[in-house]
Parts: C-alpha cells; structure tokens; sequence
C-alpha cells in the first residue's frame, strides 16, 4: 500500500505537468511566468528545510518531492515556450514581491534560530498567500486560464501522499498536506467555476439566436 501510494503521486504529478507544458507549448493555455517562479522558490525552500531535518525521507513526504519535480518540469517548460514565442518576461505583482521577501526573511529566521519545523511552517503560509494572486485572476477572467487536468492530478495526487505520511508519521508532510490540499480544492473550484460561466454563456447566445435569428 506505501509503495502504490507513493507510484501513483509520481505518475500523477509527472503526467499532469508534461501535460501542461504542452499546452502551453502549443498556445493552448498562457502561464504567467512570474506565478511558477513563485511556487518554484517556495517549493524549493521547502525541500530545503525539510530535507536538513532528521525525519527526512525520499518517500515519507512525497508531498514535496513530486511537487518539486512537477513545478520544476513547468517552470522550465514556460520558460521554453516564452523564448519560442518571443515573449519572455517577468512581472512580479505586489502580493508576489512581498511573498519573495517573506521567504528571504523566513532564511534569515531559520539561519538564525536552526528551527527547520518552524521555518518550514511559516514557508507554507507564504505559498498559501502566493495562490492569492492566481485567485485574484481567476476571479476576473472570463476564460479559465488554467488547465482542469493539472489541478486535478495534484489534488489526487496530494491525496496519495496521505498515507506515507501517515504512515511514517512525519509532521512536515502532514504540513505540506494541510496547505496544499484545500488550496488546489479552491482552484479546481474556480476553474469548473469559470467553465460554468462559459457554457451558460454560449447557451445563452445560442437561445438568443434561437429566438431573434
């Protein structure tokens, strides 16, 4: 059951972010870049200060291991498609700008205190605040800018890693877990939010053209 458990959050994150990177690669879906820049500088401190600590395990907390390789594997696939297109940039908004220097301070904390857990912890708050700029956006668009599937899988896969955590009970996975879990449930729920909004649109339209051709 740990073996499958841990199998299947590495299928499922491996798959969905080759998923998004060809997407975007064909322009199907547009990243903002400076967003998985964001998740990559987070995920990475995570990694960092969990992997410092005597608990850390490959598996254990495969939470952030695979999510790691995930946003690693997007980030590089963006960065790629930006250079193909010409359109290589990066905005930081002022959320953003302030959750990059939470996590230089949260360094400085952790330098100064040794206290990994701690540390860890307060690098889970600044990733929860981070999605508020994906939220701000998908709040005000339209067209959902960001693919189902990918959500989908990491909240599956978040799932799986339930219980390696569970059953080598290890407090910086169940931390991960408890920030990660409930914010990919609000991005899946504005994304099929905005896809509503979208077939109510086009239905709209449709029985408008029905009614005054």
């Amino acid at each position: 059951m740990y073996e499958l458990s841990v199998l299947t959050a590495v299928v499922l994150m491996l798959v969905s972010s080759v998923e998004y990177v060809r997407r975007a690669w064909i322009r199907e879906i547009n990243p903002v870049l400076a967003t998985w820049i964001l998740m990559m500088v987070t995920l990475c401190l995570s990694f960092w200060m969990y992997w410092v600590s005597p608990r850390k395990s490959w598996t254990a907390n495969i939470g952030v291991t695979t999510g790691l390789v995930n946003i690693a594997i997007i980030l590089v696939g963006v960065v790629a498609t930006n250079i193909r297109y010409g359109t290589l940039s990066v905005a930081f908004d002022r959320v953003q700008k302030w959750c990059l220097a939470g996590g230089a301070g949260i360094v400085v904390f952790w330098y100064f205190t040794d206290q990994p857990l701690i540390s860890y912890t307060l690098v889970q708050c600044v990733a929860l605040v981070a999605y508020f700029a994906t939220v701000k956006r998908l709040l005000k668009v339209e067209r959902s800018t960001e693919p189902l599937f990918l959500w989908v899988a990491v909240l599956l896969g978040s799932l799986c890693a339930i219980y390696p955590a569970w059953s080598k009970n290890d407090p910086f996975s169940w931390i991960y877990l408890a920030r990660a879990i409930p914010s990919t449930i609000l991005m899946i729920y504005l994304i099929m939010r905005i896809k509503r909004k979208m077939r109510s649109t086009i239905e709209l339209k449709r029985l408008t053209n029905n009614v005054y051709p």
